[in-house]
């Protein structure tokens, strides 16, 4: 009525010739970002980086007196190219 599963009760996997060479993958296709670490400001600005813009134009709008906040916000801004 019950049936165990011992480890020699365990039905045991197929291995196929197939399975058992595996070919290298290709390396992976040069994005683009890496031609933006010469130096130059990129022009292909992402929603998030214009958020980070807008958020810190406001606040240097708005006489911001939090020199730390504007820091760190440039930070990640400019984090995404070094």
């Amino acid at each position: 009525m019950y049936r165990t599963y011992s480890y020699n009760d365990m039905p045991m996997p197929v291995r196929r010739k197939s399975e058992e060479k595996h070919e290298p993958l290709p390396p992976p296709p040069k994005e683009k970002e890496e031609e933006h670490k010469d130096g130059g400001l990129p022009l292909n600005l992402e929603t998030d980086d214009l958020i980070l813009l807008i958020v810190a134009f406001a606040l240097i709008m708005d006489d911001c007196d939090d020199k730390l906040l504007l820091l760190a916000l440039a930070f990640i801004f400019l984090s995404e190219w070094f």
